[in-house]
């Protein structure tokens, strides 16, 4: 099982820090993406595939961030990029994630959000070792990637770069997935953001719940079900 360990969860109930409602399972994805990959492949994505967008800066840094639901499966995200229309350079730090440390939620480089209702089967880096729930989507390239299958709703990976206004940029990656279903939004589908801020209705969290979040995990904790139950049939 993924997620907040389950006596983690039931000390802080204990404690008073969370109350416990019934879960709820995001019906929308976060707004204001430029692209919907479900859009663009309605269909079974069984091996890699390399999906690209632009966006035209409109702010001096630009958080730039891709949103992952996964309900039945798993996703597995690498060699992402990001470059100024005319340029080879990648604006991103450790893009296929191999400087990480394979079973790490928040790579260096890298901030982690989620919608608040998700508390369970959120993203790592895996390993061609250690592929967590992805195989047989091991790294596109190298020996590592991200791994995400989040259950109740949006979870994601973003960085914050130096932008010109005015200036083009654009944006691609390699994705794969292992349900075996069509995407489909927002049951199987991943998103891209480019704004001057994550996700609108995300936050930001870290290695260890921070006192904001701490509310939040009584809202997805009958998620942990969901997520059990998907362990079982893997």
């Amino acid at each position: 099982m993924r997620g907040f360990p389950i006596g983690a969860v039931a000390a802080l109930a204990t404690a008073g820090l969370v109350s416990f409602a019934p879960a709820v399972r995001a019906q929308t994805p976060p707004p204001g993406a430029i692209l919907d990959v479900a859009a663009v492949h309605p269909s079974v994505l069984s091996t890699y595939q390399l999906f690209t967008t632009s966006f035209t800066a409109t702010v001096s840094t630009t958080y730039v961030s891709w949103a992952f639901r996964e309900v039945p499966a798993y996703f597995a995200f690498d060699d992402a990029s990001v470059t100024a229309a005319g340029s080879t350079t990648n604006l991103l730090t450790d893009p296929g994630f191999e400087s990480a440390t394979p079973g790490t939620n928040i790579p260096a480089g890298w901030t982690r959000f989620i919608q608040p209702v998700d508390v369970t089967a959120i993203g790592t880096v895996a390993s061609n070792a250690a592929p967590y729930g992805c195989p047989p989507n091991a790294a596109h390239s190298g020996t590592q990637f991200w791994c995400d299958g989040s259950v109740e709703g949006y979870d994601g990976l973003s960085q914050a770069i130096s932008t010109t206004v005015g200036q083009t940029y654009n944006i691609s990656f390699w994705l794969g997935d292992n349900s075996g279903s069509p995407l489909t939004n927002p049951t199987i589908d991943t998103l891209v953001y480019a704004g001057p801020t994550l996700p609108g209705g995300t936050i930001p969290i870290g290695g260890v719940p921070e006192p904001a979040s701490l509310a939040l995990l009584g809202s997805g904790l009958l998620g942990l079900v969901a997520a059990r139950r998907r362990a079982r049939r893997q």
